[in-house]
């Protein structure tokens, strides 16, 4: 008994030291570019992003998403597209103050909570149709509301680690870089990931990349029945946006399902801007997120048809001298 004992000590703690090593490895090139770690491929950090911003445990949240005259209201679908897509910067040089404030997983019914816990008052809010509007939370948000005090000492002790894994990079940049792990910008929330790169060695087909190509629309649209459904859900979080229908952007960012039509039938419902480019050859990397370079073709052409709203919605913008 005693020796099954000792066998099963001894295997619990390589269990729990290959736990600690994957997350101690994690990639660590955010906390150079004004950024704090949103996610990391470990089973103990996992997505520190969804409840670091609800319980505001980055104190640069508040202040950004105040300031934004723009801010993007998405899953990860929209979040990927706009942060590969250079639209960060974009943003930047046009002087327009935005928050992109897409999480993964998430669901309409969180996006209410948030407007809520944020009192959100932008100009402009961008929506992700794709499929969104459920009334849900989210598996990544539920641990919020089914226990509070646990999810917020989780995140504290997140945070703590954050600390000590950012100074333990920044001595040994030799152990940091081998797990994937993703970034949110202090300035704008935009996602910040690493290049594909052969010292990723946990996780390297989750590194955005142009290799893998899964075309876009190739599945067949099985949610078109839950349409009527989606639009009460959408209606019911639009009321919650004190601001002009016409203000309000709805897009669908293209992914593997075949969703061709459900921000226009959202949007004109009632009555937002859609703004849903068609543009050719997309492809996803992951069958769920847009390539880099579809990210950027994408992009390009939805800010393009999104400039002209923001110069009517978008009051008291300041401009440069250069401009």
């Amino acid at each position: 008994m005693r020796v099954l004992l000792v066998t099963f000590l001894g295997l619990a703690a390589t269990r729990e030291l290959g736990v600690r090593a994957a997350e101690l490895t994690c990639w660590s090139g955010g906390y150079k570019q004004d950024a704090w770690m949103a996610y990391c491929n470990s089973t103990r950090y996992g997505v520190y992003d969804v409840e670091a911003i609800w319980h505001r445990a980055e104190p640069d949240v508040v202040p950004a998403l105040h300031a934004a005259k723009i801010v993007s209201l998405s899953d990860s679908h929209l979040q990927n597209a706009l942060s590969l897509g250079g639209a960060s910067q974009w943003f930047a040089d046009r002087h327009y103050p935005t928050y992109m404030l897409g999480l993964p997983a998430a669901e309409s019914g969180f996006g209410q909570r948030l407007i809520d816990n944020f009192q959100l008052h932008p100009s402009v809010v961008i929506l992700d149709a794709s499929p969104y509007f459920t009334g849900e939370v989210g598996g990544a948000a539920r641990g919020i509301f089914a226990d509070p005090d646990a999810s917020r000492k989780q995140v504290a002790e997140l945070k703590g680690f954050e600390a000590w894994h950012q100074r333990l990079c920044g001595q040994f940049p030799w152990a940091c870089g081998h797990n994937f792990s993703y970034f949110r910008s202090r300035v704008d929330g935009h996602w910040i990931f690493p290049q594909p790169s052969k010292e990723i060695w946990i996780g390297r087909y989750d590194v955005p990349n142009n290799d893998h190509h899964y075309p876009v629309s190739e599945t067949p649209n099985e949610k078109r029945p839950l349409y009527p459904q989606y639009l009460a859900v959408a209606r019911e979080l639009i009321g919650k946006l004190d601001m002009p229908a016409q203000c309000i952007v709805i897009t669908s960012v293209p992914a593997e399902e075949d969703l061709t039509g459900l921000a226009e039938y959202i949007g004109v419902a009632l009555g937002l801007t859609v703004i849903d480019p068609a543009v050719p050859n997309l492809a996803t990397f992951d069958r769920s997120h847009l390539t880099p370079e579809s990210s950027v073709q994408w992009s390009r052409q939805f800010l393009a048809e999104l400039e002209p709203l923001l110069e009517r919605c978008v009051p008291g913008r300041s401009t440069s001298a250069n401009d």
